[in-house]
Protein backbone atom coordinates (compact mmCIF):
# COMPACT_ATOMS: atom_id res chain seq x y z
CA UNK A 1 0.00 0.00 0.00
CA UNK A 2 2.43 2.10 0.56
CA UNK A 3 4.15 2.00 -2.45
CA UNK A 4 0.28 2.82 -4.13
CA UNK A 5 0.94 5.82 -1.92
CA UNK A 6 4.31 7.07 -3.68
CA UNK A 7 3.02 6.99 -6.61
CA UNK A 8 0.12 8.48 -6.30
CA UNK A 9 1.88 11.37 -4.67
CA UNK A 10 4.76 11.18 -7.09
CA UNK A 11 7.84 12.55 -6.73
CA UNK A 12 8.69 16.17 -5.61
CA UNK A 13 9.52 17.36 -9.47
CA UNK A 14 7.06 16.01 -11.28
CA UNK A 15 4.67 18.10 -8.73
CA UNK A 16 6.65 20.93 -9.20
CA UNK A 17 6.35 20.39 -13.51
CA UNK A 18 2.89 20.44 -12.82
CA UNK A 19 1.85 23.49 -11.22
CA UNK A 20 4.08 24.93 -13.61
CA UNK A 21 1.92 23.71 -16.24
CA UNK A 22 -0.83 25.27 -15.01
CA UNK A 23 0.38 28.55 -14.00
CA UNK A 24 3.06 29.09 -16.45
CA UNK A 25 0.91 30.56 -19.31
CA UNK A 26 -0.68 33.32 -17.05
CA UNK A 27 2.88 33.84 -16.36
CA UNK A 28 3.93 34.05 -19.71
CA UNK A 29 1.44 36.13 -20.92
CA UNK A 30 2.01 39.11 -18.27
CA UNK A 31 5.32 39.05 -20.06
CA UNK A 32 4.76 38.65 -23.56
CA UNK A 33 2.11 41.65 -22.93
CA UNK A 34 5.06 43.99 -22.56
CA UNK A 35 6.65 43.43 -25.99
CA UNK A 36 4.10 44.80 -28.29
CA UNK A 37 5.10 44.49 -32.04
CA UNK A 38 7.65 42.26 -30.97
CA UNK A 39 5.55 39.95 -28.71
CA UNK A 40 5.07 36.61 -31.89
CA UNK A 41 9.04 35.92 -30.73
CA UNK A 42 9.08 35.94 -27.25
CA UNK A 43 5.30 34.36 -27.64
CA UNK A 44 6.81 31.50 -29.53
CA UNK A 45 10.05 30.95 -27.31
CA UNK A 46 7.43 31.00 -24.28
CA UNK A 47 5.41 28.38 -25.91
CA UNK A 48 7.99 26.21 -26.53
CA UNK A 49 9.11 26.29 -23.01
CA UNK A 50 5.79 25.32 -21.98
CA UNK A 51 5.59 22.59 -24.42
CA UNK A 52 8.72 21.22 -22.63
CA UNK A 53 7.13 21.58 -19.28
CA UNK A 54 4.03 19.52 -20.89
CA UNK A 55 6.24 16.79 -22.05
CA UNK A 56 8.56 16.25 -19.15
CA UNK A 57 5.46 15.94 -16.92
CA UNK A 58 3.90 13.36 -20.19
CA UNK A 59 7.48 11.56 -19.87
CA UNK A 60 7.50 11.44 -15.75
CA UNK A 61 3.74 10.44 -15.41
CA UNK A 62 3.43 7.92 -18.21
CA UNK A 63 5.99 5.47 -16.17
CA UNK A 64 3.95 6.56 -12.91
CA UNK A 65 0.41 5.53 -14.21
CA UNK A 66 2.12 2.13 -15.60
CA UNK A 67 3.02 1.12 -12.12
CA UNK A 68 0.16 2.52 -10.72
CA UNK A 69 -2.07 0.30 -13.03
CA UNK A 70 0.24 -2.92 -11.94
CA UNK A 71 0.18 -1.92 -8.78
CA UNK A 72 -3.72 -1.56 -8.36
CA UNK A 73 -4.94 -4.42 -10.52
CA UNK A 74 -5.54 -6.63 -8.15
CA UNK A 75 -7.08 -3.95 -5.35
CA UNK A 76 -10.34 -4.56 -3.71
CA UNK A 77 -12.02 -1.58 -3.12
CA UNK A 78 -15.61 -0.74 -2.71
CA UNK A 79 -16.10 2.35 -4.57
CA UNK A 80 -14.00 3.03 -8.07
CA UNK A 81 -12.57 6.48 -8.13
CA UNK A 82 -9.76 8.72 -9.55
CA UNK A 83 -6.14 8.35 -8.03
CA UNK A 84 -4.22 11.73 -9.59
CA UNK A 85 -0.74 11.57 -9.55
CA UNK A 86 1.66 14.08 -9.15
CA UNK A 87 -0.53 16.33 -7.09
CA UNK A 88 1.02 20.06 -5.82
CA UNK A 89 0.70 20.14 -2.38
CA UNK A 90 -0.01 16.34 -1.42
CA UNK A 91 2.05 14.44 1.38
CA UNK A 92 3.03 10.21 1.09
CA UNK A 93 0.29 8.56 2.73
CA UNK A 94 -2.58 11.39 2.22
CA UNK A 95 -4.39 9.26 -0.87
CA UNK A 96 -3.08 11.84 -2.83
CA UNK A 97 -5.35 14.57 -1.45
CA UNK A 98 -4.04 17.93 -1.59
CA UNK A 99 -3.20 20.89 1.65
CA UNK A 100 -3.73 23.85 -0.22
CA UNK A 101 -6.84 24.64 0.49
CA UNK A 102 -8.41 28.00 -1.24
CA UNK A 103 -11.71 28.62 0.64
CA UNK A 104 -13.02 26.51 3.62
CA UNK A 105 -16.88 26.31 4.74
CA UNK A 106 -16.69 25.23 8.18
CA UNK A 107 -14.41 26.47 10.97
CA UNK A 108 -12.82 23.08 11.28
CA UNK A 109 -9.28 23.00 9.68
CA UNK A 110 -8.73 20.72 6.73
CA UNK A 111 -7.09 17.27 7.37
CA UNK A 112 -5.50 16.13 4.03
CA UNK A 113 -6.74 12.54 5.07
CA UNK A 114 -10.19 13.57 5.36
CA UNK A 115 -12.94 14.63 3.06
CA UNK A 116 -14.32 18.29 4.04
CA UNK A 117 -15.94 21.27 2.88
CA UNK A 118 -12.90 22.35 1.32
CA UNK A 119 -12.41 24.31 -2.57
CA UNK A 120 -8.95 23.40 -2.66
CA UNK A 121 -6.29 23.65 -5.65
CA UNK A 122 -6.54 20.22 -6.37
CA UNK A 123 -4.85 19.41 -9.52
CA UNK A 124 -2.88 16.45 -10.88
CA UNK A 125 -2.60 13.94 -13.72
CA UNK A 126 -4.17 10.73 -14.83
CA UNK A 127 -4.91 8.62 -17.87
CA UNK A 128 -7.40 10.47 -19.18
CA UNK A 129 -5.76 13.98 -19.01
CA UNK A 130 -2.27 13.47 -19.93
CA UNK A 131 -2.60 13.77 -23.47
CA UNK A 132 -5.44 16.49 -23.58
CA UNK A 133 -2.75 18.84 -21.52
CA UNK A 134 0.34 17.91 -23.83
CA UNK A 135 -2.14 18.43 -26.85
CA UNK A 136 -2.92 22.06 -25.20
CA UNK A 137 0.65 22.51 -25.29
CA UNK A 138 1.37 21.71 -28.54
CA UNK A 139 -0.85 23.24 -30.04
CA UNK A 140 -0.32 26.91 -28.81
CA UNK A 141 2.84 26.51 -31.13
CA UNK A 142 1.19 26.06 -34.75
CA UNK A 143 -1.57 28.62 -33.41
CA UNK A 144 1.27 31.23 -33.05
CA UNK A 145 2.96 30.29 -36.35
CA UNK A 146 0.00 30.48 -38.65
CA UNK A 147 -0.73 34.06 -36.68
CA UNK A 148 2.56 35.64 -37.64
CA UNK A 149 1.53 37.39 -40.56
CA UNK A 150 -1.96 37.56 -40.30
CA UNK A 151 -2.38 39.52 -36.85
CA UNK A 152 -0.21 43.08 -37.07
CA UNK A 153 -2.07 44.92 -34.45
CA UNK A 154 -1.34 44.75 -30.74
CA UNK A 155 0.46 41.55 -31.11
CA UNK A 156 1.39 41.65 -27.74
CA UNK A 157 -1.99 41.50 -26.33
CA UNK A 158 -3.26 38.94 -28.91
CA UNK A 159 -0.44 36.51 -28.07
CA UNK A 160 -1.09 37.30 -24.02
CA UNK A 161 -4.91 36.43 -24.34
CA UNK A 162 -3.88 33.06 -26.29
CA UNK A 163 -1.73 32.04 -23.18
CA UNK A 164 -4.72 33.09 -20.88
CA UNK A 165 -6.72 30.72 -23.20
CA UNK A 166 -4.23 27.95 -22.94
CA UNK A 167 -3.60 27.93 -19.30
CA UNK A 168 -7.53 27.89 -18.62
CA UNK A 169 -8.12 25.22 -20.86
CA UNK A 170 -4.66 23.18 -19.00
CA UNK A 171 -6.34 24.04 -15.39
CA UNK A 172 -9.84 22.71 -16.46
CA UNK A 173 -8.16 19.16 -17.79
CA UNK A 174 -6.10 18.71 -14.91
CA UNK A 175 -8.69 19.86 -11.73
CA UNK A 176 -9.87 17.33 -9.39
CA UNK A 177 -12.05 19.37 -7.22
CA UNK A 178 -15.70 20.42 -8.97
CA UNK A 179 -15.54 24.32 -8.51
CA UNK A 180 -12.23 24.33 -9.22
CA UNK A 181 -12.94 22.82 -13.07
CA UNK A 182 -16.23 24.73 -13.03
CA UNK A 183 -13.41 28.45 -12.69
CA UNK A 184 -10.77 27.44 -15.20
CA UNK A 185 -14.11 26.05 -17.21
CA UNK A 186 -15.23 29.21 -17.40
CA UNK A 187 -12.25 31.72 -17.67
CA UNK A 188 -12.14 29.96 -21.53
CA UNK A 189 -14.91 32.19 -22.08
CA UNK A 190 -12.90 35.54 -21.72
CA UNK A 191 -10.56 34.98 -23.68
CA UNK A 192 -11.81 33.82 -26.44
CA UNK A 193 -14.62 36.18 -26.43
CA UNK A 194 -12.00 39.07 -27.38
CA UNK A 195 -9.45 37.70 -29.51
CA UNK A 196 -12.85 36.64 -31.56
CA UNK A 197 -14.33 40.45 -31.01
CA UNK A 198 -11.17 42.74 -31.65
CA UNK A 199 -8.74 40.36 -33.97
CA UNK A 200 -11.59 38.40 -35.98
CA UNK A 201 -11.05 39.24 -39.79
CA UNK A 202 -14.73 40.09 -40.31
CA UNK A 203 -17.46 42.07 -39.78
CA UNK A 204 -19.82 40.29 -37.74
CA UNK A 205 -16.69 39.28 -35.51
CA UNK A 206 -18.33 41.17 -32.15
CA UNK A 207 -21.55 39.35 -33.08
CA UNK A 208 -20.02 36.03 -33.07
CA UNK A 209 -18.06 36.89 -30.18
CA UNK A 210 -21.26 38.00 -28.28
CA UNK A 211 -23.34 34.78 -29.35
CA UNK A 212 -20.22 32.61 -28.61
CA UNK A 213 -19.93 34.21 -25.25
CA UNK A 214 -23.81 33.91 -23.99
CA UNK A 215 -24.25 30.82 -25.25
CA UNK A 216 -21.68 29.24 -23.65
CA UNK A 217 -22.52 30.95 -20.18
CA UNK A 218 -25.66 30.22 -20.12
CA UNK A 219 -25.15 26.77 -20.30
CA UNK A 220 -22.47 26.80 -18.13
CA UNK A 221 -24.77 28.33 -15.35
CA UNK A 222 -26.77 25.27 -15.54
CA UNK A 223 -23.75 23.46 -14.75
CA UNK A 224 -22.87 25.14 -12.24
CA UNK A 225 -26.49 23.95 -10.83
CA UNK A 226 -25.68 20.67 -11.36
CA UNK A 227 -22.34 20.79 -9.92
CA UNK A 228 -23.48 21.90 -7.00
CA UNK A 229 -26.84 19.67 -6.19
CA UNK A 230 -24.57 16.91 -6.54
CA UNK A 231 -22.34 17.86 -3.97
CA UNK A 232 -25.31 18.63 -1.60
CA UNK A 233 -27.47 15.54 -2.40
CA UNK A 234 -24.19 13.32 -1.85
CA UNK A 235 -22.42 14.19 1.34
CA UNK A 236 -19.85 11.95 3.07
CA UNK A 237 -22.08 8.94 4.68
CA UNK A 238 -19.68 8.78 7.65
CA UNK A 239 -19.88 12.63 8.66
CA UNK A 240 -22.51 13.91 6.59
CA UNK A 241 -20.27 16.71 5.05
CA UNK A 242 -19.89 18.07 1.41
CA UNK A 243 -17.34 17.85 -0.48
CA UNK A 244 -15.57 19.51 -3.76
CA UNK A 245 -13.06 16.58 -4.05
CA UNK A 246 -13.99 14.65 -7.35
CA UNK A 247 -12.42 11.13 -5.75
CA UNK A 248 -14.18 11.70 -2.76
CA UNK A 249 -17.76 12.63 -4.76
CA UNK A 250 -17.57 9.41 -6.61
CA UNK A 251 -17.29 7.32 -3.74
CA UNK A 252 -20.00 8.95 -2.44
CA UNK A 253 -22.15 9.03 -4.87
CA UNK A 254 -21.40 4.96 -5.55
CA UNK A 255 -22.23 4.52 -1.35
CA UNK A 256 -25.85 6.02 -1.88
CA UNK A 257 -26.45 5.02 -4.77
CA UNK A 258 -25.06 1.34 -3.97
CA UNK A 259 -27.23 1.43 -0.41
CA UNK A 260 -30.26 2.06 -2.39
CA UNK A 261 -30.02 -1.04 -4.31
CA UNK A 262 -29.37 -2.75 -1.24
CA UNK A 263 -33.06 -1.96 -0.03
CA UNK A 264 -34.65 -2.45 -3.58
CA UNK A 265 -33.43 -5.77 -2.83
CA UNK A 266 -35.01 -6.29 0.09
CA UNK A 267 -37.96 -5.22 -1.11
CA UNK A 268 -38.12 -1.25 -0.70
CA UNK A 269 -37.24 0.41 -4.32
CA UNK A 270 -38.39 3.92 -3.02
CA UNK A 271 -35.18 5.37 -2.17
CA UNK A 272 -33.46 3.94 -5.72
CA UNK A 273 -36.12 5.53 -7.37
CA UNK A 274 -36.01 9.18 -5.75
CA UNK A 275 -32.04 8.75 -6.42
CA UNK A 276 -33.13 7.74 -9.84
CA UNK A 277 -35.11 10.89 -10.42
CA UNK A 278 -32.78 13.13 -8.59
CA UNK A 279 -29.93 11.92 -10.83
CA UNK A 280 -32.17 12.18 -13.83
CA UNK A 281 -32.31 16.50 -12.85
CA UNK A 282 -28.70 16.63 -11.94
CA UNK A 283 -27.49 14.74 -15.12
CA UNK A 284 -29.59 17.34 -16.96
CA UNK A 285 -28.30 20.58 -15.29
CA UNK A 286 -24.55 18.80 -16.08
CA UNK A 287 -25.05 18.48 -19.49
CA UNK A 288 -26.26 21.93 -20.32
CA UNK A 289 -22.73 23.54 -20.41
CA UNK A 290 -20.96 20.69 -22.08
CA UNK A 291 -23.60 19.88 -24.58
CA UNK A 292 -22.94 24.17 -25.96
CA UNK A 293 -19.17 23.54 -25.18
CA UNK A 294 -18.52 20.31 -27.59
CA UNK A 295 -21.04 21.23 -29.07
CA UNK A 296 -24.03 18.56 -29.70
CA UNK A 297 -27.22 19.34 -32.10
CA UNK A 298 -28.76 21.52 -31.64
CA UNK A 299 -27.14 23.75 -29.12
CA UNK A 300 -24.06 23.89 -32.05
CA UNK A 301 -25.73 27.15 -33.86
CA UNK A 302 -22.62 29.46 -32.29
CA UNK A 303 -19.87 27.53 -33.65
CA UNK A 304 -19.72 28.14 -37.51
CA UNK A 305 -19.91 31.49 -36.73
CA UNK A 306 -17.28 31.84 -33.80
CA UNK A 307 -15.21 29.42 -35.99
CA UNK A 308 -15.34 31.44 -39.08
CA UNK A 309 -15.44 34.89 -37.76
CA UNK A 310 -12.12 34.27 -35.46
CA UNK A 311 -8.57 34.07 -36.64
CA UNK A 312 -7.39 31.08 -37.68
CA UNK A 313 -4.64 30.84 -35.21
CA UNK A 314 -7.81 31.24 -32.35
CA UNK A 315 -9.87 28.72 -34.66
CA UNK A 316 -7.17 26.32 -34.09
CA UNK A 317 -7.35 26.51 -30.41
CA UNK A 318 -11.14 26.58 -30.38
CA UNK A 319 -11.51 23.30 -32.65
CA UNK A 320 -8.60 21.70 -31.30
CA UNK A 321 -8.57 22.01 -27.67
CA UNK A 322 -12.39 24.62 -26.35
CA UNK A 323 -13.83 21.65 -27.96
CA UNK A 324 -12.57 19.10 -26.06
CA UNK A 325 -13.88 20.52 -22.62
CA UNK A 326 -16.95 19.32 -23.32
CA UNK A 327 -16.71 15.66 -24.28
CA UNK A 328 -13.66 15.68 -21.17
CA UNK A 329 -16.46 17.40 -18.69
CA UNK A 330 -18.98 14.27 -20.08
CA UNK A 331 -16.72 11.73 -19.20
CA UNK A 332 -14.99 13.14 -16.32
CA UNK A 333 -18.13 14.31 -14.13
CA UNK A 334 -21.43 13.41 -15.93
CA UNK A 335 -20.55 9.41 -16.18
CA UNK A 336 -18.78 9.26 -12.22
CA UNK A 337 -21.25 11.63 -11.01
CA UNK A 338 -24.30 10.65 -12.60
CA UNK A 339 -23.97 7.50 -13.63
CA UNK A 340 -27.42 5.64 -13.35
CA UNK A 341 -28.99 8.55 -15.37
CA UNK A 342 -26.09 8.82 -18.23
CA UNK A 343 -26.65 4.78 -18.53
CA UNK A 344 -30.57 5.50 -19.03
CA UNK A 345 -30.58 8.57 -20.69
CA UNK A 346 -27.13 8.80 -22.26
CA UNK A 347 -27.74 6.73 -25.46
CA UNK A 348 -31.37 6.76 -26.00
CA UNK A 349 -31.25 10.90 -25.70
CA UNK A 350 -28.31 12.86 -25.95
CA UNK A 351 -27.08 10.04 -28.57
CA UNK A 352 -29.74 10.18 -30.63
CA UNK A 353 -29.08 14.20 -30.94
CA UNK A 354 -25.39 13.53 -31.71
CA UNK A 355 -26.25 10.89 -34.46
CA UNK A 356 -28.77 13.36 -36.25
CA UNK A 357 -25.70 16.15 -35.69
CA UNK A 358 -23.20 13.38 -36.88
CA UNK A 359 -25.78 13.42 -40.48
CA UNK A 360 -26.81 17.07 -40.50
CA UNK A 361 -23.35 18.72 -39.63
CA UNK A 362 -21.88 16.36 -42.49
CA UNK A 363 -24.33 17.65 -44.86
CA UNK A 364 -23.63 21.13 -43.74
CA UNK A 365 -20.18 20.55 -44.58
CA UNK A 366 -20.47 19.04 -47.50
CA UNK A 367 -23.18 22.48 -48.83
CA UNK A 368 -20.49 25.43 -47.76
CA UNK A 369 -18.73 27.23 -50.49
CA UNK A 370 -15.89 28.51 -47.70
CA UNK A 371 -13.33 25.77 -46.75
CA UNK A 372 -13.55 27.53 -43.20
CA UNK A 373 -17.44 27.26 -42.50
CA UNK A 374 -16.52 23.42 -43.82
CA UNK A 375 -14.22 22.79 -41.65
CA UNK A 376 -16.32 24.42 -38.73
CA UNK A 377 -19.14 21.77 -39.25
CA UNK A 378 -17.05 18.88 -40.15
CA UNK A 379 -15.98 19.53 -36.25
CA UNK A 380 -19.67 19.25 -35.21
CA UNK A 381 -19.97 15.79 -37.07
CA UNK A 382 -16.75 14.35 -35.74
CA UNK A 383 -17.28 15.40 -32.14
CA UNK A 384 -20.52 13.83 -32.45
CA UNK A 385 -19.13 10.59 -33.19
CA UNK A 386 -16.90 11.55 -29.58
CA UNK A 387 -20.28 11.24 -27.34
CA UNK A 388 -21.79 8.45 -28.95
CA UNK A 389 -18.64 6.66 -27.96
CA UNK A 390 -18.53 8.07 -24.36
CA UNK A 391 -22.24 7.29 -23.41
CA UNK A 392 -21.73 3.78 -24.97
CA UNK A 393 -19.89 3.70 -21.36
CA UNK A 394 -17.52 0.56 -21.56
CA UNK A 395 -13.48 0.04 -22.22
CA UNK A 396 -13.76 0.35 -25.84
CA UNK A 397 -15.87 3.87 -26.44
CA UNK A 398 -14.41 5.27 -23.46
CA UNK A 399 -10.21 4.87 -24.37
CA UNK A 400 -11.38 5.42 -28.01
CA UNK A 401 -13.26 8.86 -27.11
CA UNK A 402 -9.87 9.60 -25.31
CA UNK A 403 -8.00 9.02 -27.94
CA UNK A 404 -9.98 10.64 -30.51
CA UNK A 405 -10.17 13.81 -28.43
CA UNK A 406 -6.52 13.63 -29.02
CA UNK A 407 -6.80 12.34 -32.53
CA UNK A 408 -9.57 15.03 -33.35
CA UNK A 409 -7.28 17.76 -32.01
CA UNK A 410 -4.27 17.29 -34.35
CA UNK A 411 -6.06 16.68 -37.55
CA UNK A 412 -8.78 19.31 -37.26
CA UNK A 413 -6.54 21.87 -36.02
CA UNK A 414 -4.39 20.82 -38.84
CA UNK A 415 -6.99 21.54 -41.07
CA UNK A 416 -7.37 25.18 -39.88
CA UNK A 417 -3.76 25.54 -40.05
CA UNK A 418 -3.74 24.79 -43.51
CA UNK A 419 -6.17 27.37 -44.54
CA UNK A 420 -3.42 30.15 -42.69
CA UNK A 421 -1.73 29.39 -45.69
CA UNK A 422 -4.06 30.43 -48.21
CA UNK A 423 -5.25 32.86 -46.11
CA UNK A 424 -2.08 34.67 -45.61
CA UNK A 425 -1.61 34.68 -49.76
CA UNK A 426 -5.28 35.80 -50.77
CA UNK A 427 -7.07 36.70 -48.10
CA UNK A 428 -10.00 34.39 -48.84
CA UNK A 429 -11.00 30.65 -47.41
CA UNK A 430 -13.31 30.42 -50.44
CA UNK A 431 -13.57 27.19 -52.19
CA UNK A 432 -14.80 28.60 -55.75
CA UNK A 433 -11.19 30.62 -55.34
CA UNK A 434 -9.09 28.00 -55.92
CA UNK A 435 -8.39 25.27 -58.59
CA UNK A 436 -5.21 23.64 -59.94
CA UNK A 437 -3.62 24.41 -56.49
CA UNK A 438 -1.21 20.89 -56.82
CA UNK A 439 0.91 22.19 -59.70
CA UNK A 440 0.92 25.70 -58.00
CA UNK A 441 1.98 24.62 -54.38
CA UNK A 442 2.82 21.04 -54.62
CA UNK A 443 4.54 21.14 -51.09
CA UNK A 444 1.41 22.80 -49.54
CA UNK A 445 -0.37 19.93 -51.52
CA UNK A 446 1.16 17.31 -50.17
CA UNK A 447 0.85 18.92 -46.42
CA UNK A 448 -2.86 18.98 -47.36
CA UNK A 449 -3.57 15.36 -48.48
CA UNK A 450 -1.82 14.13 -45.61
CA UNK A 451 -3.74 15.99 -42.96
CA UNK A 452 -7.25 15.63 -44.92
CA UNK A 453 -6.64 12.13 -45.22
CA UNK A 454 -5.69 11.83 -41.59
CA UNK A 455 -8.92 13.52 -40.49
CA UNK A 456 -11.12 10.80 -42.87
CA UNK A 457 -9.68 8.03 -40.93
CA UNK A 458 -7.36 6.79 -43.51
CA UNK A 459 -5.64 3.21 -42.31
CA UNK A 460 -2.20 4.15 -41.08
CA UNK A 461 -3.29 7.97 -39.83
CA UNK A 462 -4.44 8.75 -36.45
CA UNK A 463 -7.97 8.80 -36.49
CA UNK A 464 -8.39 5.56 -37.85
CA UNK A 465 -7.02 4.01 -34.49
CA UNK A 466 -9.54 6.15 -32.58
CA UNK A 467 -12.67 5.42 -35.06
CA UNK A 468 -12.14 1.81 -34.63
CA UNK A 469 -12.15 1.72 -31.04
CA UNK A 470 -14.98 4.12 -30.73
CA UNK A 471 -17.48 1.94 -33.24
CA UNK A 472 -16.34 -0.98 -31.11
CA UNK A 473 -18.01 0.30 -28.16
CA UNK A 474 -20.67 1.17 -29.60
CA UNK A 475 -21.56 -2.01 -31.23
CA UNK A 476 -20.53 -3.74 -27.60
CA UNK A 477 -23.04 -1.02 -25.74
CA UNK A 478 -25.54 -2.73 -23.34
CA UNK A 479 -28.68 -0.53 -24.68
CA UNK A 480 -32.44 -1.69 -24.65
CA UNK A 481 -33.93 -2.41 -27.93
CA UNK A 482 -30.71 -2.70 -29.74
CA UNK A 483 -30.80 1.70 -30.13
CA UNK A 484 -26.94 1.30 -29.93
CA UNK A 485 -26.48 -0.75 -33.20
CA UNK A 486 -28.56 1.79 -35.15
CA UNK A 487 -26.14 4.46 -33.49
CA UNK A 488 -22.86 2.34 -34.68
CA UNK A 489 -24.43 2.23 -37.85
CA UNK A 490 -24.88 6.18 -38.42
CA UNK A 491 -21.52 6.46 -36.45
CA UNK A 492 -19.81 4.57 -39.26
CA UNK A 493 -22.01 6.78 -42.05
CA UNK A 494 -20.78 9.24 -40.66
CA UNK A 495 -17.07 8.24 -42.18
CA UNK A 496 -18.20 8.21 -45.21
CA UNK A 497 -19.49 11.20 -45.33
CA UNK A 498 -16.34 13.22 -44.30
CA UNK A 499 -14.76 11.15 -46.91
CA UNK A 500 -17.56 12.59 -49.14
CA UNK A 501 -17.08 16.43 -48.53
CA UNK A 502 -13.39 16.53 -47.65
CA UNK A 503 -12.41 14.66 -51.12
CA UNK A 504 -14.74 17.40 -53.07
CA UNK A 505 -13.25 19.66 -51.43
CA UNK A 506 -9.34 18.59 -52.51
CA UNK A 507 -10.97 17.81 -56.08
CA UNK A 508 -12.04 21.65 -56.21
CA UNK A 509 -9.12 23.04 -54.88
CA UNK A 510 -6.11 20.87 -56.13
CA UNK A 511 -7.45 19.12 -59.12
CA UNK A 512 -9.98 20.99 -61.40
CA UNK A 513 -8.90 23.74 -63.72
CA UNK A 514 -6.16 26.46 -62.23
CA UNK A 515 -7.42 29.01 -60.99
CA UNK A 516 -6.44 32.16 -58.30
CA UNK A 517 -8.16 34.70 -56.67
CA UNK A 518 -6.34 38.18 -57.70
CA UNK A 519 -3.39 39.30 -56.14
CA UNK A 520 -3.58 42.63 -53.39
CA UNK A 521 -1.26 44.65 -55.24
CA UNK A 522 -0.95 44.39 -58.94
CA UNK A 523 2.35 43.76 -60.16
CA UNK A 524 3.40 41.65 -56.80
CA UNK A 525 5.45 39.17 -56.79
CA UNK A 526 3.62 35.50 -56.88
CA UNK A 527 3.35 33.81 -53.98
CA UNK A 528 5.61 31.27 -53.35
CA UNK A 529 4.48 27.53 -51.87
CA UNK A 530 5.44 26.32 -47.75
CA UNK A 531 8.16 28.50 -46.40
CA UNK A 532 10.44 27.26 -43.11
CA UNK A 533 7.42 28.65 -40.84
CA UNK A 534 5.01 26.74 -42.44
CA UNK A 535 6.58 23.50 -43.06
CA UNK A 536 6.97 23.63 -39.11
CA UNK A 537 3.54 24.42 -38.35
CA UNK A 538 2.44 21.87 -40.75
CA UNK A 539 4.63 19.15 -41.26
CA UNK A 540 4.96 18.48 -37.24
CA UNK A 541 1.25 18.52 -37.15
CA UNK A 542 1.01 16.08 -40.15
CA UNK A 543 4.11 13.84 -38.48
CA UNK A 544 1.71 13.57 -34.78
CA UNK A 545 -0.87 12.50 -36.98
CA UNK A 546 1.56 9.40 -38.42
CA UNK A 547 2.75 8.64 -34.91
CA UNK A 548 -0.36 8.04 -33.47
CA UNK A 549 -1.50 6.15 -36.29
CA UNK A 550 1.17 3.05 -36.72
CA UNK A 551 1.86 3.09 -32.82
CA UNK A 552 -1.11 4.26 -30.33
CA UNK A 553 -0.23 1.97 -28.04
CA UNK A 554 1.50 4.16 -25.50
CA UNK A 555 -1.42 6.26 -25.15
CA UNK A 556 -3.47 3.58 -24.83
CA UNK A 557 -1.68 1.95 -22.04
CA UNK A 558 -1.28 5.05 -19.50
CA UNK A 559 -5.40 5.45 -19.74
CA UNK A 560 -5.68 1.97 -18.76
CA UNK A 561 -6.05 2.29 -15.09
CA UNK A 562 -9.07 4.88 -15.47
CA UNK A 563 -10.68 3.50 -18.18
CA UNK A 564 -11.37 0.84 -16.03
CA UNK A 565 -12.55 2.59 -13.29
CA UNK A 566 -15.00 4.34 -15.68
CA UNK A 567 -16.38 1.23 -17.07
CA UNK A 568 -16.69 -0.38 -13.20
CA UNK A 569 -18.99 2.44 -12.71
CA UNK A 570 -20.63 1.71 -15.72
CA UNK A 571 -20.85 -1.73 -14.86
CA UNK A 572 -22.52 -1.25 -11.87
CA UNK A 573 -24.66 1.32 -12.86
CA UNK A 574 -26.56 -1.07 -15.75
CA UNK A 575 -27.12 -3.60 -12.84
CA UNK A 576 -29.39 -1.10 -11.12
CA UNK A 577 -31.03 0.47 -14.11
CA UNK A 578 -31.50 -3.31 -16.17
CA UNK A 579 -31.16 -5.00 -13.53
CA UNK A 580 -29.22 -7.92 -15.03
CA UNK A 581 -25.19 -7.94 -15.12
CA UNK A 582 -23.37 -7.46 -18.55
CA UNK A 583 -20.21 -9.31 -19.30
CA UNK A 584 -17.02 -7.20 -20.00
CA UNK A 585 -13.82 -7.77 -22.26
CA UNK A 586 -11.10 -5.27 -22.10
CA UNK A 587 -9.61 -5.56 -25.56
CA UNK A 588 -7.28 -2.04 -25.71
CA UNK A 589 -4.69 -3.68 -23.51
CA UNK A 590 -3.98 -6.89 -21.79
CA UNK A 591 -4.60 -6.38 -17.95
CA UNK A 592 -3.07 -9.02 -15.24
CA UNK A 593 -5.61 -11.12 -13.67
CA UNK A 594 -3.33 -12.92 -11.37
CA UNK A 595 -4.53 -16.31 -12.47
CA UNK A 596 -8.64 -15.54 -12.12
CA UNK A 597 -10.68 -15.78 -15.15
CA UNK A 598 -12.09 -12.54 -16.97
CA UNK A 599 -15.71 -11.27 -15.67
Amino acid sequence: MDKIYEIVAAPRTGRTLVLLVVLFPFLAALFVSLFGKRGRRVALLLALVHLGLAVSVAAIASMHLGTRDELSAGRGTDHAKFEPAMVPGARVGDDGRTAWTLMSLTATPPSAGRAGPFVQFFVGVDGLNLWLVALTSFMVVPAILVSWESVTERRGAFYAWLFVLQGAAVGAFLSFDVILFYVFFELTLVPAFFLIGRWGPGSARRDAARKFFLYTLAGSLLTLVGVVGVVVTNPDPTTGQITFSLPDLMANVQHWLNAAQAEAAAGKPEKLAALHQTQLWLFVALMAGFMVKTPIFPFHTWLPSAYGEAPIGVTVLLSAVLAKLGTFGILRFVLTLTPDAAVAYGLPVVGTLAAFGIVYAALCAYAQKDMKQMAAYSSVSHLGFVVLAVFAFNTEGVAGSVLHMVNHGLSTGAVFALLAFLADRYRTTSMTQYGGLMGRFPNFAVLAFVLCLASVGLPGLNNFVSEMLMLGGLFRADAPKNHHYALAGIAAFSIFLSSWYIMTMLQRVFFSPPKEPPADAPGAAPPGDVNSRELIAFGSLAALCLVLGVYPQPVLDTMRADVRIVTRIGDDARVRVYGEPKPTKVLVAAEPNNGKQDR
